[in-house]
């Protein structure tokens, strides 16, 4: 079971497998921040982890995340977790699809990129 000193630390999740977009977002995490990066819910031991963190970037480009759209509805509806998801990049119609499955909101990678350090300040409770 987490601690609370677990729970209060600042942590978000790159579902990411581009090492240009890892080193970009790398380069905007700010002091006391972590990062988990990920293209699959396997590599959390147990969903629960996910509520761990406070957002997560989905990159809906990335050739190793099999579904992108799979991955939301499963966090949203088998997991009943309501993180927010931010989805960078994707055609119009996988955005379409993205948002039928509940993720929250959708960017252009660079505009994504733009508003990292918004994402940080309003997440850093």
């Amino acid at each position: 079971m987490p601690s609370i000193d677990d729970r209060m630390r600042k942590r978000f999740i790159l579902m990411n497998s581009d090492a240009v977009l890892r080193q970009a977002v790398e380069s905007s995490i700010p002091e006391k921040w972590e990062m988990t990066e990920a293209t699959d819910l396997d590599a959390f031991d147990e969903w629960q982890e996910i509520l761990l963190h406070r957002f997560m970037l989905l990159n809906l480009e990335d050739p190793q995340i099999s579904d992108p759209v799979e991955l939301i509805d499963m966090i949203r509806r088998e997991h009943q977790l309501n993180i927010p998801i931010f989805c960078l990049g994707g055609s119009r119609e996988l955005r379409d699809q993205a948002r039928s499955a509940r993720a929250d909101r959708f960017f252009d990678r660079e505009e994504g990129l733009q508003r990292l350090p918004e994402f940080f300040q309003q997440f850093a409770w």
